[in-house]
């Protein structure tokens, strides 16, 4: 399954998936023109522009000469939908105090499809790959090559990793990024014994990050939360066994402030 398909086989309604392929193109490119849409969207011409024109109108889109880009709209869309989540309202003060402790960014992912999404990030002070960063944030990621990534695969149930390897490419990022699914499933069950996962340059030459799990209520893999920084500041003991103690407890005070926000509501 990819990043646009349904996770149901159920009957859909065409012009929202067309709608929905031709928002996605936008956000990739950043902003497109007509003649752009018409490469990568399989409907007519006419028919591309008279969404364009809706998408407009509901202010979804905006248009600039000949040129579309997302609308402002999509932030108190996205502000919604985030304040929604439990994960966020309560692990949002902890992932501020690890960042300060470390001054190194903090990151607070959840699952998306097969992915993953950045649901709160934190920079502690010692700024690095700005936009990296900032572009990580635009889109969902993949999971093999991330510390929080593979904390969420490595906790999930055998028949979603299967789904998962069967339908997502383990592209290569950096030469150091595991490609194939048997290397892959190595590290995902020393992640489950260890209680934490690391990205040694894996996505990005030069980042190391260490992530861990964090477990909802019910015992299910919720979110993960990781430290990222430059590898000359994260090496040694600091990357094998310090960092991971300091990343594995605020994974678990997250998870004892969702027991106890749980156990207040019932």
């Amino acid at each position: 399954m990819t990043e646009r398909e349904s996770p149901t086989s159920s009957r859909q309604i065409k012009s929202i998936q067309t709608a929905s392929e031709i928002l996605h193109e936008i956000q990739s490119q950043s902003e497109v023109t007509l003649a752009d849409l018409c490469d990568e969207v399989n409907v007519a011409k006419s028919t591309l522009h008279t969404y364009l024109q809706t998408l407009n109108a509901e202010g979804l889109i905006e248009k600039s000469d000949s040129t579309y880009r997302l609308g402002v709209r999509f932030v108190p869309l996205g502000e919604s939908v985030r304040n929604r989540v439990d994960l966020y309202q309560i692990g949002k003060e902890e992932v501020e105090r690890l960042a300060e402790e470390t001054n190194e960014w903090v990151h607070l992912t959840v699952a998306y499809r097969n992915r993953e999404v950045t649901l709160y990030e934190y920079n502690g002070g010692k700024t690095v790959a700005m936009d990296y960063q900032r572009r990580t944030r635009e889109a969902p990621q993949y999971l093999h090559c991330t510390a929080t990534g593979k904390a969420l695969l490595a906790h999930f149930d055998e028949n979603r990793v299967t789904d998962i390897l069967a339908t997502e490419e383990l592209v290569q990022q950096t030469d150091k990024t595991i490609t194939t699914p048997s290397e892959l499933r190595e590290e995902l069950a020393e992640i489950r014994s260890k209680g934490y996962a690391v990205n040694n340059e894996e996505e990005i030459r030069g980042m190391r990050s260490v992530g861990a799990p964090i477990q909802d209520v019910d015992g299910t893999v919720c979110g993960a939360i990781s430290v990222t920084a430059p590898k000359m500041r994260l090496s040694g003991e600091s990357f094998k066994s310090d960092l991971p103690q300091i990343v594995m407890e605020a994974a678990n005070v997250i998870e004892v402030n969702l027991e106890s926000a749980a156990a207040c509501s019932r």
